[in-house]
Order: C-alpha cells, then structure tokens, then sequence
C-alpha cells in the first residue's frame, strides 16, 4: 500500500511506531472518561471543522455514519459551532466536507 493513501494514525505508525503507540493509548485513556463515544466524536469532528482539517474530519465522520448517526445530527452538530467557536467560512466549509463524505457513500 502507498503511505500516501494511509490516514494520519497509520502514516504515523509506518514513521515512528513507538509514539504511535503512544498516540493511541493516549487516546483509549480520554476515550474511558465520562462521555459517551458520539458525543465525544462530535467535540472531535467540531474541533476538526473549526481548525480547517479535511481529512481527519472526513474520518470522523464516516465513522459516526457507519454507526447510524444521521446526516441531519451530523449538520447540526457543524451548525452549532457558528458564532460560538467559529465564522461563516470554516462552518460552511465543513458542511462541504460532510456532504462530500455522505455522497461518497451513497453511490
């Protein structure tokens, strides 16, 4: 496979394995707090949106897909970040993105 097609945490693990690892039991730690893991996706993908990270965001959220979450809670959940964390632009922009990601998986 060509490293290029690998997502982020698995480009990682092909450079550095050990921190990697570390990544990843960083993440199972977060992953035993209080939250339930849709609501934790959501401050996930809305952190993504806001930053401007396509790729990571796309991931997320074929993930919440692939678990049932609807389209609608997905846009709502972008939404909200309008005048709270984010302007117009990012907002709009992540709304692209999940539209993207939905289309690629209807056809």
């Amino acid at each position: 496979m060509n490293t290029a097609d690998l997502i982020p945490s698995d480009y990682l693990r092909t450079v550095a394995p050990e921190v990697a690892e570390a990544f990843k039991t960083m993440r199972a730690h977060i992953s035993e707090g209080p939250l339930d893991y849709e609501t934790r996706e959501y401050v996930i993908i809305g952190g993504f949106a806001v930053a401007g990270f396509e790729e990571p965001f796309r991931i997320h959220v074929g993930r919440m897909l692939d678990r049932g979450v609807s389209p609608e809670k997905l846009r709502h959940a972008v939404m909200s970040l309008l005048g709270a964390s984010s302007a117009l632009f990012p907002v709009v922009l992540a709304l692209k993105w999940l539209d993207a990601e939905i289309a690629s998986r209807a056809g």
